[in-house]
């Protein structure tokens, strides 16, 4: 165990969604364990030692002799430690200096199917340079392994399939690099290969594919940033989409991941235009814009589930008038030809009268997160409020739009809590949100206040908060579901 609290740093809320029925076609957690689907994991530190460990929260409610499936179901939770961080040889944490789950990367990584758990310790080398070392915890046989150090790691990624572990490195300078080591063979001599591409520096992750080992690669080249595929396993380098000028943000991969979409910003008027490609075969492909920047400020493009069907492509996203700074929601459809060729359509969804959101208009209105659907794909989730408390940073309002009514309604707002951090799980039989609560902790359990919330999103279900209750003294942060985590696996 380390004396070192966790860094609170500022993320980006709603990194990934997709609950609902459980069904074949639709469910991208349909071959996780369900139990460990419900699962939820958080970081806890003693107040008393000032030490963190990794800890798990499961449902104790009994169903016909057996532990309920449905964390939301939960009677009573069960907390446990999952670790042991103690200053040692057989810990990421080598001395009382060395900094546990340092703020580059303030949570532990579950693989997909939450099997197994990275957590990162970042120290000082002999000339006082960042050293970081990963601890993966085997969920299954309890087992956990320290790889090799690392020079200059700050973070860490499973692959989708987990078959891969992803370094990101970052020098004194902030430039950002790349490698890769098999997550699968003896991790206790792993060894790390550099991810490169010729002619270009810095490279950041860009994401996950679907259903692959593969991981897409940003790059910085002469002439813009470019997207590459890089499949580890044949070490092999493709580009995907062709360079553009302008920072782009990691883009969103669809479900089936053959096409890509991303937030551009203009390096001389900053702003931003949403841009979407069908991934390059062989050779790069091009972004199509979504929006005119001299008319809108656009931004967040989130792909819908895919459909029982798989026939279309939804795309969410928030665009901003230039001339009043209203906010709204738009969709973009494209049947399976990838664009521009494929006939597409762009709808307002929020055009209409919104009397549940602050103020009772999108005018004067504030997104304050990121749009993630529900798995239906009929439900958008986003966190708003009015300017003034925007400005003050005081608590937003978590509002879920019906698709088909075209009207969000509030499911979470100031009186429950400070929402952050939060996310679906790909296993709740309901659409179902984990949120983290900034101005609670653990501490606070004898006083009603739980900083671990589940929300639910159905507009037509009325609001129903419900806290995760700790029954421990620990300051609580970053609960993630562990099983089909959309947070890193969207």
């Amino acid at each position: 165990m380390t004396r070192t609290l966790p860094i609170l740093v500022a993320l980006a809320l709603f990194s990934g969604c997709s609950v609902g029925a459980l069904n074949e076609d639709l469910a991208p957690g349909a071959d996780v364990d369900p139990v460990l689907g419900q699962t939820i994991l958080f970081v806890g530190t003693d107040p008393a030692t000032l030490t963190t460990d990794v800890y798990q929260v499961q449902a104790v409610t009994m169903r016909d002799g057996g532990r309920s499936e449905q964390v939301l179901d939960a009677d009573a939770f069960e907390v446990t430690s999952l670790s042991d961080f103690s200053v040692g040889p057989e810990s990421p944490v080598q001395t009382d200096d060395d900094v546990l789950l340092p703020s580059a990367q303030p949570f532990p990584i579950p693989d997909r199917l939450g099997e197994r758990v990275a957590v990162v310790a970042t120290g000082a080398d002999a000339d006082g340079g960042v050293l970081g070392r990963v601890a993966v915890l085997d969920l299954l046989t309890g087992e956990q392994v320290v790889l090799p150090p690392q020079p200059l790691l700050r973070a860490v990624r499973f692959s989708w399939y987990g078959g891969w572990l992803l370094a990101e490195h970052v020098d004194a300078e902030g430039a950002s690099s790349l490698s890769v080591t098999n997550a699968w063979l003896d991790l206790a001599d792993a060894a790390f290969t550099p991810v490169t591409v010729e002619g270009a520096t810095p490279l950041a992750f860009g994401g996950l594919l679907p259903e692959s080992d593969s991981f897409l690669v940003m790059a910085t080249t002469y002439d813009g940033m470019a997207v590459y595929e890089f499949d580890p396993m044949a070490n092999q380098m493709t580009l995907v989409v062709d360079p553009i000028d302008g920072a782009l943000a990691r883009p969103s991969v669809s479900p089936d991941g053959l096409l890509l979409a991303t937030t551009r910003s203009d390096p001389n008027t900053g702003r931003r235009t949403v841009l979407v490609t069908a991934r390059g075969e062989g050779e790069g492909s091009t972004w199509v814009p979504l929006n005119d920047p001299a008319l809108d400020d656009c931004r967040d493009p989130a792909w819908a589930p895919a459909a029982a069907d798989k026939t279309s492509y939804k795309l969410a996203y928030v665009c901003e008038e230039l001339a009043t700074g209203r906010p709204d929601v738009y969709l973009w459809q494209s049947d399976t030809a990838p664009p521009p060729e494929g006939p597409s359509v762009v709808e307002q969804l929020t055009a209409g009268a919104q009397t549940s959101v602050p103020d009772s208009s999108m005018d004067g209105l504030v997104l304050r997160s990121r749009l993630r659907w529900d798995r239906t794909g009929q439900v958008l989730v986003f966190g708003a409020s009015n300017q003034d408390d925007a400005l003050e940073d005081a608590p937003m309002t978590l509002l879920a739009l019906d698709l088909v009514e075209r009207r969000a309604v509030p499911v979470y707002d100031g009186d429950d809590g400070v929402a952050d951090l939060a996310h679906f799980s790909a296993i709740a039989d309901e659409p179902v949100l984990l949120v983290w609560d900034r101005s609670a902790s653990g501490l606070q359990d004898s006083q009603g206040q739980h900083p671990i919330q589940l929300v639910s999103a159905d507009p037509a279900g009325g609001r129903q908060v419900r806290g995760v209750t700790v029954g421990r003294n620990l300051y609580v942060s970053y609960p993630l579901f562990l099983g089909g985590n959309t947070l890193l696996y969207p």
